[in-house]
């Protein structure tokens, strides 16, 4: 099984990765966005994974993460590319993908990707034989208020950055994949960041009956580290003003999820 994991940033996908990769039958590989290149020629494909790995390795981060992470994104991006190179006379499908990332992760048994831009592809992927779609979701406003925080802290940083997330701009995008994922939520796994981090054994029970795997295997000790003091940060990081915005927008879809 190819597993890939989605949802609008700042959601919890990265969560959910740690949870999946704590689990010995299952590894997912950090944002590399090869599962968008489905359907295309060998050429293609690699070629969206190199321009991938060239965006995380001039990503603005401190220089020994950035050198670290850019040496084991390279080493994995070599890996595939030598372990794909068998399907190079024809068009990149998912049994390509999955047999490429069992050679590369022999010991598991469900391989995939996460990278959070998946949720806005579902029309693609979520009746795609072979592929199977875990999708996260969170309060719009607490997502808003991360994406913000962010931006803020980006500009303090250098004056002269200009500001990129609006409130508008995010509760919009963040509109559009919660209907996206509504209308594949027969066909998906969908989990509530809010219920993850409040009830983790829960809903990785629910998770791991789904996957088809033993749920005592993902790690107790991870699960027993979760907080949820990420929830209702929106109270304090939003102004009025971002919040009668997030409201305007969001608010019947959050409504429609039983945030308000």
């Amino acid at each position: 099984m190819v597993l890939l994991i989605g949802g609008h940033s700042r959601s919890g996908t990265t969560l959910l990765r740690h949870l999946c990769n704590s689990h010995p039958n299952i590894a997912i590989t950090i944002e590399y966005n090869y599962i968008s290149g489905l359907g295309k020629t060998y050429t293609e494909h690699i070629s969206q994974l190199f321009k991938r790995l060239v965006h995380e390795t001039f990503k603005k981060r401190s220089i020994p993460i950035r050198l670290s992470q850019h040496l084991k994104n390279f080493v994995f991006v070599m890996r595939y590319l030598f372990h794909m190179y068998r399907f190079s006379n024809g068009i990149i499908d998912v049994k390509a993908i999955e047999s490429t990332l069992r050679a590369i992760y022999p010991k598991a048994r469900i391989v995939g990707d996460n990278t959070p831009s998946y949720v806005f592809l579902l029309d693609e992927f979520a009746t795609k034989s072979g592929l199977a779609c875990l999708i996260i979701y969170r309060d719009c406003r607490d997502v808003t208020s991360a994406f913000l925080e962010r931006d803020r802290t980006k500009r303090r940083k250098n004056s002269r950055k200009q500001r990129f997330y609006t409130a508008e701009k995010v509760a919009k995008h963040w509109v559009h994949s919660i209907e996206t994922m509504e209308r594949y939520r027969d066909k998906i796994h969908i989990i509530r960041y809010e219920d993850l981090v409040q009830e983790p054994r829960r809903e990785l029970e629910a998770l791991a009956k789904w996957l088809g795997v033993d749920c005592p295997g993902f790690s107790e000790s991870i699960i027993s580290n979760i907080r949820n003091t990420d929830i209702g940060t929106y109270k304090t990081g939003l102004t009025d003003e971002e919040l009668d915005t997030v409201m305007k927008i969001a608010g019947p879809t959050m409504a429609r999820l039983g945030y308000i």
